[in-house]
Formats: structure tokens, C-alpha cells, sequence
């Protein structure tokens, strides 16, 4: 039997990670989730103590296709969570999935010494209970 409490979000995090830099138009962000296959991407930060922010799939049809805006006329900083939640690569996953679960997000950025070294998700939680 495998012990949550035993894995650690660096041993089922997906590495390396899709960014973007925050300028970018929402069109260049979903064509690199397109072709990179992740659903989020984490926005690049602007200087060390800047915060990390995330653009998703989600926010992309909510906040930009729904209200009928072309995807080239806005940039990620526009829509983005900022300051996104991220979790140290050494707590053990179900932290992070408590901290996933009280935020109601289903991906959280990865840092090691306050650099970004993973994407961890609730498949990458769940996967080890499942082969």
C-alpha cells in the first residue's frame, strides 16, 4: 500500500514547465497549450520578487471567447490569475491536493529555492494510486 504522505510533489510533478511571457497575445497562449498539450500555462515572472501567474484553458473561453473578444486583441496579463498558488516540491502530495481542493484549482506551479521547477496536477496525484 502506497502512503500519501511518503510521495512528494517532486517525485510526480511533470517537468519541465510551459510559460509565457505575460505580453503575449491569449491567440500565442492557446496555440502553445495546442501544441504542448498542457491546459495551463504558468505567466513568467517580471523580476525575482515578482509573483508567478497562471493562464488556463478555462480562462481563456470564460473571460475572452465567451464575451466574443478575438483572441489577438488580448494579452495573458489581461486574464490571468495573478498571484497564482504554488506549492514547494518537497511537501507531500496530499497538501497539495488539500491546497488544490480549498482553491478549487486543478493545477499548481512547482518551486524549488522560489524557482519554478514543475507543474503538479490532480492526474499527476492521482496516477500513483492507479497502476
Amino acid at each position: 500500500m502506497i502512503e500519501i504522505e511518503k510521495i512528494r510533489v517532486r517525485d510526480v510533478m511533470s517537468s519541465p514547465v510551459a510559460t509565457i511571457d505575460g505580453n503575449a497575445t491569449v491567440k500565442e497562449a492557446a496555440k502553445k497549450m495546442m501544441e504542448s498539450g498542457y491546459r495551463g500555462l504558468v505567466v513568467e515572472r517580471v523580476s525575482e520578487d515578482d509573483a508567478y501567474g497562471i493562464i488556463t484553458v478555462k480562462d481563456i473561453v470564460y473571460k475572452v471567447i465567451a464575451k466574443g473578444i478575438p483572441l489577438e486583441k488580448v494579452k495573458v496579463l489581461e486574464v490571468m490569475t495573478k498571484p497564482c498558488i504554488v506549492v514547494p516540491d518537497y511537501y507531500d502530495i496530499k497538501y497539495a491536493a488539500r491546497l488544490m481542493a480549498m482553491a478549487n484549482v486543478v493545477r499548481l506551479p512547482v518551486v524549488s529555492n522560489d524557482k519554478l521547477v514543475g507543474m503538479i496536477t490532480l492526474r499527476n496525484i492521482v496516477k500513483p494510486f492507479v497502476k
